[in-house]
This record gives structure tokens, C-alpha cells and sequence, in this order.
């Protein structure tokens, strides 16, 4: 998996959860966790992909809580490539 099929990934989790719905949030967290561990035992992933999948893990509740900012809209590529970006700036920044 590459890191921006797995920014894709996860902004799609974000954007199907409820972040006021305790469960919602639990079942993302956990398609989350199962494609990390998916991802990890068939050791297709780069060190980079690796490192963000940890920090998205790490942070995921916080994600959770603010995933409007990164939730996808149907039709609006420009803003869901923006929205993904930001994604990637809060579990992956660069100098």
C-alpha cells in the first residue's frame, strides 16, 4: 500500500464515521487497525506508508474528532485532494 492510496483509505473511514457516535468512531478504528495489520503481515508497505499508518493509529481518536476537515465530498476533487493533503500534513508533516 502506498501512502497515498492509504490517505485515500483513510479519509474515506473518516468520511463514513459519525464523530459523535462513540460506535461509528469504534468501527472506523477498527477497519483502521485491520488494515494496518493486514498491511503489516504481508510487508507491502514503505517506511514512509509504515510511519503514517503508526502516527494515524496513534492519533486516530483526534482524527476522529475532527474529521471535517478532512472528510471527502462526492464530486469535489479539487477540495477532497486539498482535504487529503491536510490529511497527510497532521500524521505525516514535512519540513
Amino acid at each position: 500500500m502506498s501512502i497515498n492510496n492509504f490517505i485515500a483509505y483513510l479519509q474515506q473511514i473518516l468520511s463514513m464515521i459519525d464523530s459523535k457516535d462513540k460506535y461509528s468512531v469504534a468501527l472506523g478504528e477498527a477497519a483502521l487497525n485491520a488494515t494496518i495489520a493486514l498491511a503489516q503481515a504481508s510487508e507491502k508497505i514503505d517506511e514512509e506508508t509504515y510511519r503514517a499508518m503508526m502516527i494515524a493509529q496513534r492519533e486516530y481518536r483526534y482524527l476522529a474528532e475532527n474529521a471535517k476537515d478532512y472528510v471527502g465530498k462526492p464530486g469535489r476533487f479539487d477540495e477532497n485532494e486539498k482535504r487529503r493533503r491536510r490529511l497527510l500534513m497532521a500524521i505525516s508533516p514535512s519540513c
